[in-house]
């Protein structure tokens, strides 16, 4: 299953979505010196768009041999990673706003893992591409 470039690429986005279930999306040093982070895990929503998210590579891994479903499940991923940035901007300000006693606030790693899911992403796609080209030229040589 491995052993196409294309299910490294989901492999490594998968791993990357996983990531954010341990490292913070963003995080801030509060007035009296204690850090609070934003973690996925504490929405719901956050939680089980980012579960969906590591699922559907994991899923276009096991249909490699259906390029066409496993390009579909990529499109799938790629939309909801956008739609999982623009949650994270959302639930950012709930949190700023949550917390206004802030002296000093970032996004952190956790907030450039969606980025790097969507690059990886791509990279799979045209991998899929590729084949689908080699493939469609290999049967016309016959």
């Amino acid at each position: 299953m491995i052993q196409r470039i294309q299910s490294l690429w989901l492999l490594l986005a998968a791993a990357a979505t996983a990531l954010l279930f341990k490292l913070p999306v963003y995080g801030g040093v509060l007035a009296g010196g204690e850090a609070k982070d934003l973690l996925v895990g504490q929405n719901y929503l956050l939680f089980i768009v980012a579960a969906v998210l590591v699922l559907f590579p994991a899923i276009a891994i096991a249909l490699f041999k259906n390029r066409s479903n496993q390009k579909k499940l990529i499109w799938l991923s790629l939309l909801l990673n956008l739609v999982f940035i623009g949650l994270i901007w959302m639930e950012v300000g709930d949190f700023t706003q949550a917390n206004p006693n802030f002296t000093s606030s970032v996004y952190k790693v956790g907030a450039i893992l969606p980025i790097v899911s969507i690059v990886l992403l791509v990279l799979a796609y045209a991998g899929i591409r590729k084949d689908e080209k080699l493939i469609a030229s290999a049967d016309r040589l016959r």
